[in-house]
């Protein structure tokens, strides 16, 4: 008596790859990984540029406001001068490491008959910043700020 064993069904393999085969396409993929590279890192390195230096620009314009309102509070004082204002305005810009900057006092603190006091600052982009003015009209930022005098 002979019994008959059920045929399985084999499912074929992809025969495996000789190792010359293998070297091939990952050269080529390596090609493939080297265009992209090339691609995209002179986008990724632009937009980190750029972003660093509109966050500084942005904080330059800040500091302009800011040290202008600090110069203005040292001008309201009785008896303050335009020396101390200038080194009040100093100070703030000089912290957030701004080097050039114009620092303009009007309604000189020495006329006793002066209402307000009004300090302007200007801060010129191209002399704080790495890069070009490429996208700023004015390559300019300005601050300014008036307080009315205190009287006793």
């Amino acid at each position: 008596m002979s019994v008959e064993v059920p045929r399985i069904k084999m499912k074929h393999f992809k025969k495996p790859q000789s190792s010359l085969q293998h070297r091939l396409r990952s050269k080529r993929s390596y090609g493939a990984v080297a265009v992209e590279f090339a691609v995209c890192v002179p986008v990724l390195f632009a937009l980190l540029f750029g972003c660093y230096e509109m966050a500084r620009a942005n904080l330059m314009k800040h500091a302009a406001e800011s040290a202008a309102y600090e110069g203005a509070r040292v001008g309201i004082i009785p008896g303050a001068t335009e020396d101390e204002i200038r080194e009040a305005t100093q100070f703030v810009m000089t912290s957030v490491g701004v080097s050039d900057f114009v620092i303009d006092v009007q309604n000189r603190v020495s006329e006793d008959d002066a209402e307000f006091v009004t300090v302007e600052i200007q801060v010129p982009f191209q002399e704080n910043f790495q890069l070009g003015t490429f996208f700023i009209d004015d390559p300019t930022f300005r601050g300014s700020c008036t307080l009315k005098r205190e009287s006793l």
